[in-house]
């Protein structure tokens, strides 16, 4: 065998090898350092790699004809031409390694091109990059054609056209495009140019309209400047109707050029990006997209209708196949079917999408939200958990490199960090997706929803008014005016809010969690138990898991405390659920039991800081206050010292971030005052606090921080003057005929 190779390595095959080897990897380590320097996208990178793999089997082949011919010569000029015969074991193995190089060479290409989702993650954008206005970049709305046709199947032709031709113009980097949602937002409508581009942020809009009669079609599209309402230009298009798609490129090439920006010349728009050039597939995809936008239970089954419509007429249809994902995606995140159902019906449909059109938005986008949605799952394995989430913001990463204007990949993105706890950069994302789709609920319920965890009630409430007035039976939106209620204290209005919300949902379930929520703080405790009680008849629901923390609560404002105590003896002994210990550690503080609750409290925010909990920055501070009494309880007060400079420093990192309710950050300021025996200033802060929105009052009444103040008659007065509100509060509200009465 050694003669063999030492045969081998002596021909030049081998030595072709070893010089093609050492000039490729040169190479490719010259650019692995140059190209993100340079700014060149990734596909550039893994395009070398792929083309110097490739190349290798290439090379061996070419070594080994030189020896076949250098054999040759050799065997013509020798005297004894068999001292010269290579042995048949050198020619098979010399077969054998041009077979595996071009056999891995074949099948990395073929997963380089039917594998896009599992590309290699490296480095990605900061959230300021994605975020940030890029200099001298002009915005753009593409207002719905008008169809002149005579039929429902030419108005959804004419919207499917503008959507197409909204998406082509979105996949410049340099042109930010309002997205479908809101553009659409004003179809039908006679509202002046003007005030359009004002409500949705852009400097130029796009309109036209479409006529078809049989097989001919007239497309007339005009551009506006909007400021001054000046056409910029306005041009016709006479086309066979299966001529569509080449209007769409030359519309799109119109604008572009007379905007002065270039989009990788003009020829840089390509047939297979728009997806289908079969107009009935177009006619059945634009009206199950049109569908998805409305997010309800029957609009979802009739896109699904739709969209494999699409599919039969044309399946190789990228687009069809991601918007079908998404949609049973959003089926799951609307309680409407179960997740491993809506995931064993999307994963084919992406892994289709991207097969057919790697460098697909929607495709990405919806595969990032998958990830993301299956991370949220019961996972015991964290760093599995992680992983995903990984994915999840690479391919939405992805998605909005492809398509800058792709706001719901923002959205979804600023939902990963908002749980992650990177609460600031969320926000970002979702200003930047309400910054290109001003019209769309979904997206104005999410900016809103941070608006009013960040105490900004008067733009949350803004956003509230844009989002029932486009789309009054929203039902969500109810929650944003239902949340910004509560949260100033006025609980009467938020239960008018969220049996508004019940109304227009019908799901009793959410219904009866939402009341709990006014019921528990006015003490009608009787209504909150049977709410539990009537919850907990569904075993199947989704809240029964979480039942019991919210029994827990009811229990203890109630003053229910034996209950209470008996549930906690229940909690496994060897549990690595954080809320666990903590309840445990809370009970053991009531009983001033100070060194059980120390050591279970400490054992809950080991858990916590273990497990990457995520947004549970208010309940780490709440733990950290509960341990700095239980330890001046227990007579040590380094310890105690300890946990409350640890507590403050995260209430002042809090306020400097405004990130949280400031009644809240009143309550955990006064905890700690009251900790370090400084009665006036937890008076103050605790009356400052209600003042603000503070409504939880049995927390106080059991927070052991607070021991200290409790016979203060200043404390007392608060309590006093809190019930009165209570009290108003509670006699505005009707409760439903079944129940009990309000009786004063």
């Amino acid at each position: 065998m050694s003669t063999i190779w030492e045969d081998v390595k002596g021909r030049k095959i081998f030595k072709a090898a070893t010089l093609y080897a050492a000039v490729a990897w040169g190479i490719i380590q010259i650019a692995d350092v140059l190209l993100p320097v340079l700014r060149y996208p990734d596909w550039v990178m893994s395009s070398m790699v792929l083309i110097a793999f490739s190349g290798f089997p290439v090379a061996l082949i070419a070594g080994w004809m030189l020896d076949i011919k250098h054999e040759r010569l050799k065997l013509a000029e020798a005297a004894d031409s068999e001292q010269l015969i290579i042995p048949i074991s050198s020619r098979l193995i010399e077969l054998a390694i041009i077979a595996v190089f071009g056999a891995c060479a074949t099948f990395l290409y073929l997963n380089s091109s039917n594998q896009p989702a599992n590309a290699n993650i490296g480095s990605m954008p900061s959230i300021h990059q994605l975020t940030e206005a890029k200099k001298n970049q002009k915005t753009i709305a593409v207002l719905p054609f008008a169809s002149f046709g005579n039929s429902e199947d030419d108005d959804y032709f004419a919207d499917g056209l503008s959507e197409e031709l909204l998406n082509v113009l979105a996949r410049n980097n340099n042109l930010r495009v309002a997205a479908r949602t809101s553009s659409f937002q004003y179809k039908n409508k006679n509202m002046n140019i003007r005030k359009i581009a004002q409500e949705l942020g852009v400097q130029y809009i796009l309109e036209g309209s479409v006529r078809r009669s049989e097989d001919q079609i007239r497309v007339t599209a005009q551009l506006i400047k909007a400021d001054e309402d000046v056409h910029i230009f306005s041009s016709t298009w006479d086309r066979n109707i299966s001529n569509i798609f080449e209007v769409q490129d030359e519309i799109a090439q119109s604008v572009l050029e007379t905007l002065e920006i270039k989009l990788l010349g003009k020829s840089g728009i390509q047939s297979k990006e728009i997806g289908t050039q079969d107009i009935a597939a177009f006619a059945e995809y634009s009206r199950g997209v049109a569908y998805i936008r409305n997010r309800s239970k029957d609009d979802f089954e009739k896109a699904i209708i739709h969209l494999n419509k699409a599919l039969v007429i044309d399946s190789q249809y990228a687009e069809a196949y991601a918007m079908l994902a998404e949609t049973y995606l959003l089926q799951f995140s609307y309680n409407l079917i179960d997740p491993d159902k809506a995931f064993e019906l999307a994963k084919p449909n992406i892994k289709k999408a991207l097969k057919i059109n790697r460098d697909l938005a929607e495709g990405h986008a919806v595969m990032g939200l998958m990830h993301w949605q299956i991370s949220n799952g019961e996972m015991d394995d964290i760093e599995q958990r992680d992983e995903l989430l990984v994915k999840a913001k690479f391919h939405l990463n992805k998605a909005i490199e492809l398509n800058p204007s792709n706001a719901e990949a923002y959205m979804w993105y600023g939902s990963i960090l908002q749980n992650e706890g990177s609460l600031a950069e969320g926000t970002m994302l979702y200003k930047k997706a309400f910054e290109i789709d001003p019209q769309a609920a979904v997206v104005g319920f999410n900016l809103a929803s941070d608006f009013v965890r960040t105490g900004h009630y008067d733009e949350a409430m803004a956003v509230f008014n844009t989002i029932v007035r486009n789309n009054p039976n929203y039902a969500n939106a109810y929650q944003i005016a239902g949340n910004v209620s509560f949260e100033v204290g006025q609980l009467d209005q938020a239960y008018k809010m969220y049996k508004k919300i019940a109304e227009l949902k019908g799901s009793e379930t959410d219904w009866l969690l939402s009341e709990n929520r006014i019921l528990v703080p006015i003490g009608r405790y009787d209504l909150a138990q049977r709410n539990i009680d009537k919850i907990a008849q569904d075993e199947n629901s989704k809240y029964i898991e979480g039942l019991p923390v919210i029994q827990a609560q009811v229990w203890i404002a109630s003053g229910n405390l034996s209950k209470f105590y008996q549930w906690v003896d229940t909690l496994d002994e060897d549990s690595q659920k954080w809320m666990d210990w903590f309840w445990k550690g809370l009970a053991a503080s009531t009983k001033q039991k100070w060194k059980y609750a120390a050591n279970d409290l400490e054992k809950s925010l080991s858990l916590m800081e273990g497990n990457k909990i995520k947004r549970q920055d208010q309940m780490s501070i709440r733990i950290q206050l509960l341990l700095a009494r239980a330890w001046q309880g227990a007579g040590n007060q380094i310890r105690s010292e300890s946990y409350l400079n640890a507590a403050l420093s995260a209430i002042d990192l809090l306020i400097e971030q405004k990130i949280v309710h400031s009644h809240a950050l009143r309550y955990y300021q006064a905890a700690h005052a009251a900790i370090s025996n400084q009665s006036l200033l937890s008076l103050g802060l605790l009356r400052q606090a209600i003042q603000e929105g503070f409504v939880d009052i049995w927390m106080i009444k059991v927070d052991p921080a607070f021991d200290s103040i409790r016979q203060d008659p200043t404390y007392l007065a608060i309590l006093r003057e809190f019930d009165a509100k209570i009290r108003t509060m509670r006699n505005n509200i009707k409760f439903d005929d079944e129940r009990v009465a309000v009786a004063e």
